[in-house]
């Protein structure tokens, strides 16, 4: 590998170790503002959303899975 390739490299890996930190600053910024009950709310409306939306599964699956069983003898 050039001298210069490695250089580069190590700009690389210089300019990811900064980033990294001010991601993870950015980060801890964002949780400090967010609001908990908030998220929770949101997430349950989510999931009782999803929930309604889904119909229920006619079988469990298990005599479609001993059925592609057999297949693989």
């Amino acid at each position: 590998m050039k001298l210069e390739e490695c250089e580069q490299m190590r700009e690389y890996v210089r300019r990811w170790k900064e980033t990294g930190a001010f991601l993870e600053k950015l980060r801890r910024e964002e949780m400090q503002r967010s609001n908990l009950a908030e998220s929770i709310a949101a997430f349950d409306a989510a999931f009782h959303s999803a929930l309604y939306l889904s119909s229920p599964e006619k079988t469990s699956g298990l005599i479609e899975f001993h059925q592609l069983l057999a297949k693989t003898r």
